[in-house]
This record gives C-alpha cells, sequence and structure tokens, in this order.
C-alpha cells in the first residue's frame, strides 16, 4: 500500500531541494535525454506555504514514493509511448514499403447537424504524429518518419468521398491544399524535422542568430503551406467581431486543375480560438525559419483572442507563495471556443480554451515585441495593457477551476487540455497555477491513464514482442488513441518549453 508522509520541517526541504539541484536529473532515456520536468518539483514537492501531507493518489498510485524515480517513470512512459506511436501506422499502411500515415479525424456526427460525407482531415493524424514523434528526439531519418513526410508531401487528387479508402488497402486520395488544422500541423511537423537544436535554449538562441535552416524543397513545401494558411483565414463576421480574422477547422473555395470544392460557411463563425491558437503556433514556428509573416497577422490573432475572453469575472488572488503578504486581484476570466455559440461547450469559457487564449497573446506579443516595426505596430494598437491583463485573468480562471486532468465545461478533450496548459505555462516559464505544480499533477494524471500493448516489431528476419503503452480516454474524435496519445507525449515531453521567448509579464510573484 502507499505510504503517507508525514510533515517536514521547511529548512529540511531546502536542504533536500539544493541537493537535487546539484545533481543530474536520473532515468535517462533511450532517447537521449531526460524529460523536461522540474527536478525541483519531483516526488511529491510541494509550493511554498502549502506543507501539507501528501495524499494518496485516487487511483491508489503513489508515483512519489515508489522506487522508481518520478523522472524515471516520466522516461519510461516516454520511451513507451514513441515505439507505439512509430508502429501504429503499421495498421493504415497503404502501399508497403511506401507511405505511412496515422488515420483520418471521424466524428460521430457532421459538424452543425449536416448530412453526407464529412472532410476527415486525412492528413491531420499523420501531421500530428510526425510531429510527435520528432519532438520526443526521434531522428528525421527514420524510415517511419520519411514515410510519413511522404505521405504528407505526394499531391493527390480530391475526390468525392474525402476518406477514398476501399477497406482492402486502396489508395488514400486527399488534396494538398487541406484545412487550416491540417496546414497548421504539417508546418509544426516540418519544422520540428529541422530544427536540430531541438529544445530549450539552445533552439530559442539558434533562431535568434538566423542559425535554423531548411533545405531548398521543404522551404519552398513551408513557404507555400503558410502563404495558404494565412489565404484561408476566415471573413470576419459579427459574431467574432467585425475587424477579427482568425481560423476554422474549414478551408475556403479553391480549385485544383478541374476539380473544385466548395464548403459550406461554419456555423456560428468563420473562425475560432482552437484553429486560431494552432495556426498562430505553427506560423511562429515558421517564422523561426525565415518565414516572415505580417504584423497585421499577429495584431489580427491579439483581437481574435482579447474578443474571445470572458468581459467580467469574480475577483481572485494571485498566488504570491507568502502568508505575510497578499497578492494583486485579478478577474477570473476564461476563454471560449465561440463566443456567442448557442452549440453546447462552444460558448463557453473552458480549461482547453483559457489555456489556448493565454498561449496566443504571449506568442503574438513576443513576436511584435522583438522588431522595431512591431512594437511600434504593437503600441498603437494599444494593446499592451490589455494583453496583460488578459494573461493575468486568464491564468486566474485556470487557478479558480484548477483540475490536473478535467477540461472544464468541455467534457472531453482531456490530454490535449493538458497539452494547451504546457504550452501556455512552458512559454511564460511559470512552475505554478496558483498554489499548484501544474506539470507535476498533470503527469502523473497522465501516468496513471497509461494502457500497456504488447506488440510485435518485426527486425530484419525475426519478430519481437515489445511493451509499449499508448492513452486513449475516449473523449477525442478518431483516431482517439493516436490523438491521446500525441497529446499525452507532448506534454510529458514539454514540447513547447523554450521554444518562444517568455518571461514573466508585470508583476509576476512566480
Amino acid at each position: 500500500m502507499p505510504s503517507t508522509r508525514s510533515r517536514a520541517p521547511w529548512w529540511l526541504l531546502a536542504t533536500v531541494l539544493a541537493l537535487l539541484l546539484l545533481l543530474p536529473v536520473s532515468g535517462q532515456s533511450w532517447l537521449g535525454e531526460a524529460p523536461l520536468a522540474f527536478a525541483e518539483e519531483l516526488d511529491g514537492d510541494k509550493p511554498a506555504g502549502e506543507g501539507a501531507e501528501e495524499e494518496e493518489d485516487e487511483k491508489g498510485v503513489d508515483l512519489g514514493d515508489q522506487k522508481v524515480s518520478f523522472a524515471d517513470q516520466v522516461n519510461e512512459a516516454i520511451e513507451k509511448g514513441v515505439k507505439w506511436l512509430k508502429h501504429r501506422p503499421a495498421l493504415f499502411d497503404i502501399k508497403k514499403g511506401e507511405v505511412a500515415h496515422w488515420g483520418l479525424v471521424i466524428g460521430d456526427r457532421n459538424y452543425g447537424g449536416r448530412e453526407g460525407d464529412s472532410y476527415k482531415h486525412p492528413a491531420g493524424p499523420t501531421a500530428l504524429a510526425l510531429y510527435t514523434l520528432l519532438k520526443c528526439g526521434v531522428d528525421p531519418k527514420d524510415d517511419v518518419i520519411k514515410k510519413g513526410f511522404r505521405w504528407l508531401s505526394e499531391k493527390h487528387v480530391a475526390t468525392a468521398k474525402w476518406d477514398g479508402f476501399d477497406g482492402r488497402g486502396g489508395i488514400w486520395r486527399h488534396t494538398p491544399y487541406v484545412s487550416s488544422y491540417e496546414l497548421s500541423a504539417m508546418i509544426l511537423a516540418l519544422t520540428a524535422k529541422h530544427d536540430k537544436y531541438k529544445k530549450n535554449s539552445a533552439s530559442r538562441s539558434a533562431a535568434s542568430k538566423g542559425k535554423l535552416r531548411m533545405p531548398g524543397a521543404d522551404k519552398k513545401w513551408l513557404v507555400e503551406m503558410v502563404e495558404r494558411l494565412i489565404d484561408i483565414r476566415g471573413e470576419p463576421s459579427p459574431s467574432s467581431g467585425p475587424e477579427n480574422r482568425g481560423w476554422r477547422y474549414n478551408v475556403k473555395n479553391f480549385k485544383l486543375g478541374q476539380v473544385g470544392r466548395n464548403m459550406q460557411v461554419p456555423p456560428h463563425a468563420n473562425q475560432d480560438l482552437s484553429s486560431t491558437q494552432l495556426a498562430c503556433l505553427a506560423l511562429y514556428s515558421a517564422q523561426r525559419f525565415g518565414v516572415k509573416v505580417p504584423n497585421d497577422i499577429w495584431l489580427d490573432i491579439i483581437s481574435l483572442t482579447l474578443d474571445s475572453q470572458e468581459k467580467e469575472g469574480p475577483k481572485h488572488e494571485r498566488f504570491t507563495g507568502s502568508s505575510k503578504y497578499k497578492g494583486p486581484i485579478d478577474n477570473a476570466r476564461g476563454f471560449i471556443y465561440i463566443p456567442g455559440s448557442p452549440d453546447g461547450h462552444e460558448g463557453k469559457a473552458t480549461s482547453s480554451m483559457t489555456a489556448c487564449g493565454v498561449t496566443n497573446l504571449l506568442i503574438a506579443r513576443s513576436v511584435l515585441t522583438q522588431t522595431t516595426k512591431g512594437s511600434k505596430a504593437y503600441k498603437k494598437a494599444g494593446y499592451a495593457a490589455r494583453v496583460d491583463k488578459g494573461i493575468w485573468d486568464g491564468l486566474a480562471w485556470l487557478d479558480l477551476h484548477w483540475s490536473p486532468f478535467q477540461n472544464k465545461n468541455y467534457g472531453g478533450y482531456h490530454i490535449y487540455y493538458l497539452y494547451a496548459l504546457e504550452r501556455a505555462m512552458d512559454i511564460l516559464e511559470k512552475k505554478l497555477v496558483g498554489k499548484h505544480l501544474w506539470y507535476e499533477e498533470g503527469a502523473k494524471e497522465i501516468l496513471s491513464r497509461q494502457v500497456s500493448d504488447v506488440i510485435e516489431v518485426k527486425i530484419k528476419r525475426s519478430t519481437e514482442l515489445v511493451q509499449t503503452v499508448y492513452w486513449n480516454t475516449g473523449s477525442t474524435h478518431q483516431p482517439k488513441d493516436v490523438l491521446d496519445t500525441c497529446f499525452a507525449l507532448l506534454f510529458l515531453k514539454r514540447a513547447t518549453r523554450g521554444l518562444v521567448p517568455g518571461g514573466p509579464v508585470t508583476g509576476d510573484y512566480d
């Protein structure tokens, strides 16, 4: 049975903490490095001012008191999850030895109650899987990575039925001019493929010094995708504000040779916060490789994001870590997928969208303030104070409605919420959401939900059984196991840490 720890004096915890900081993180994995966890937060360490006795995990898993350290458990989960994800596309091979992909996005019903065939985003899960594998340290020259990119880069024709799969190994078909979600995921995958510095300050420094390079063919492809992504922004609509232009999970009208496709305008708005957030991250990643994104795009992202935040919220005291000094008072205001939407969760503030809103503001502000022209445009628009307040109020909402797993007001995409949280908090370089060590608490939830799986792997002429893990909460679209596993690995590996210059906003106490 898990044990319960007694309260330790503060000076003892401080001594242990100091010793931990002098030691290398344990658990060096086959990926070549330990996960980007905070060493000082391992094994049940509590934030300042807490000191409460450690409670037993609700699932009976005492991740902080086992013989295997927390860092080792995270590394093991990443290693086994990567093995599972690398072999998952074998279930979807088209022509053996040529390409690999990870399935289609399929929901229980067509969006907006529509009838007929739905567009199943065939490039999306593959791009997300490749991005995840590369972020977890898989070599870009790995065979499965090359097969995946071959699938993405092939110019398939548009077909009446977008899945184009006959169930017997037939050819999958899709258009290269895909939805904003797919384009964003493809841009992220392609830039991750060529970021040889990978993470942390090395990658950030390389980008600032202009050392991030991409060979000609891929650079041309990247530029084409960025141009297309910018081109298919949704037109302004009354529900999103007359000046706002963001993205939605759709494409505008286009033609491929003699083949045309007309997309209906999606219900409630032509842009949403989730698609805009993914596009924001993709455009930032492309700009790190020298693809210039106009300042007006970043200003539009800020405008749409601020208009997607609740107008009012309850007062919430900011945690300072001290019992002597009270923190500033924020207003807990969450972010909304589509403000004013009558469709269930779409018009409500959720945990995932609030994390996405904070991330948008951080990235756009960072890009604009890095150049003289951008800084002037940012100042002229009068966004500085509003952005700072939007960030702090969003963090207050996350603290007020804190959960290390549940995506409040949505009921699904729980692990995606944690990945969205990781993006926001690692850009901000904050260890805490209120009093909560967000990474440790979230990682424990993810680790407790991993599913063991034994798969057959062909090695030369023999077959071996390999222990793997994956995640499937059943709360995403299909392919549920692929999506959840990608989000879990990206969170555990802390895929965003060091990517965007962060630092505190005014008045940070963390």
